[in-house]
């Protein structure tokens, strides 16, 4: 019944946000990620969990009402995905968790260390640019620059998020939150294909990469597309393209460095009239801090040199797993006959935002088909997603009744 469980609730959510290409698009406070939001809460209270919600919208199902004084041991991810991304990234550990604290509480009862299931609102920065928001503000590390931040329709942050999270007040307290958190496990796919390749079907993460995402300005003059010489234009696209290669030949040369520039808008995008703005986002990652910091300061120096600005959208360190964790995580994939695999994460992770305000935080991770995510052909196998819920609900049960 368990195993039925997961993977029903699974394809249930893999509905809030289906495209036509048959992947998945539930942004940040849009209509799916509100009808998600609410479907986990009823999930949590048919195991007798106690759910409240936060001012950003994440929402959180403990075993008990009465946290404020305690330390609980958090365990989750996010509910939103990429745009037109996988039914797995984020969602699995959301349910898993969820999943496991609730048939914990009705099998044993009332833990010796509180428990509490966590769907965090955002990560990905799909929608606006900016990511982790969720679990950036439960650390207190989120920047109140986020909230002016705009959408393609220029809708505010704050004005969504204020819809959204009134919206939920209906049905679910809205606390400020006060508790402690002891540790933080996260469950997700590994999203690349190193266990896809291994023997082992189940990963225990050492570090995560660190990140920093920019978002690059580069400016021009519009002008009539037939009637302006060529010698006299200030093309900003022109101009950002040749940005553009040198930062490609530049990053290029630093070894393991993983640079992406994915994003871009062109204003007033119009065939027959000169841009006047491109914006050009540039995500780079490398689990050595120094390797990142001089990428950054390369980047920065070509972006300057190129007259253009910049706004640092993501920043955050390369973070160690927390060694006891780990090892409390592999004795779990042990007791469940399992063989673990030590391996660092290439992707940004809330659980890596919790590590850097000192929670001791880790990460279990399953099989990637292909290594294959954000895309709608993101899948691992059934029994490779029930494999890790075992894990999880294992290690929840030893650090939470056991200890």
């Amino acid at each position: 019944m368990t195993d039925e469980k997961l993977m029903m609730l699974l394809h249930e959510f893999k509905q809030l946000g289906a495209t036509p290409m048959g992947g998945v698009t539930r942004c940040v406070y849009d209509d799916n990620w509100s009808r998600a939001q609410k479907k986990y809460v009823k999930v949590a209270n048919y195991y007798g969990l106690y759910c409240f919600c936060d001012k950003m919208g994440t929402i959180y199902a403990a075993t008990t009402d009465d946290i404020s004084d305690k330390s609980v041991i958090l365990t989750g991810s996010h509910i939103d995905t990429v745009i037109n991304g996988g039914w797995l990234d984020g969602i699995y550990g959301v349910l898993s968790s969820v999943l496991a604290v609730g048939q914990l509480f009705q099998k044993f009862g009332t833990p010796k260390i509180p428990l509490c299931a966590v769907s965090f609102s955002e990560e990905e920065g799909s929608r606006f640019d900016a990511t982790f928001t969720g679990s950036r503000y439960l650390t207190h590390q989120l920047d109140d620059a986020v909230f002016d931040l705009k959408d393609t329709l220029g809708l505010t942050f704050n004005q969504e998020r204020q819809h959204r999270v009134s919206e939920l007040k209906s049905s679910i307290p809205i606390c400020t939150l006060d508790f402690k958190i002891q540790s933080y496990i996260e469950l997700h796919i590994e999203q690349g294909d190193i266990l896809d390749q291994s023997y082992a079907n189940i990963a225990v993460v050492t570090d995560i990469v660190g990140q920093k995402r920019l978002l690059i300005t580069i400016k021009g003059i519009s002008n009539h597309a037939g009637t302006t010489q060529m010698s006299g234009r200030v093309d900003a696209l022109k101009n950002a393209v040749c940005l553009m290669n040198q930062i490609y030949l530049s990053l290029g040369r630093m070894v393991g460095l993983r640079f992406t520039m994915g994003k871009m808008t062109v204003l007033p995008n119009v065939a027959n009239v000169i841009p006047r703005e491109v914006e050009i986002s540039l995500d780079m990652r490398h689990k050595d801090q120094s390797v990142l910091n001089h990428a950054f300061e390369q980047a920065t120096h070509l972006i300057d040199s190129a007259h253009g600005t910049y706004h640092l959208t993501t920043n955050v360190a390369a973070t160690p797993m927390d060694y006891q964790l780990q090892q409390r995580v592999i004795s779990s994939i042990q007791q469940e006959k399992m063989v673990a695999k030590l391996l660092f994460s290439g992707a940004g992770h809330d659980a890596q935002v919790m590590a850097c305000s000192n929670v001791p935080s880790a990460m279990i991770f399953v099989p990637s088909k292909n290594g294959v995510s954000h895309v709608p052909q993101e899948n691992t196998a059934d029994s490779d997603l029930l494999s890790g819920q075992r894990v999880l609900q294992r290690l929840l049960y030893n650090l939470a009744y056991h200890n």
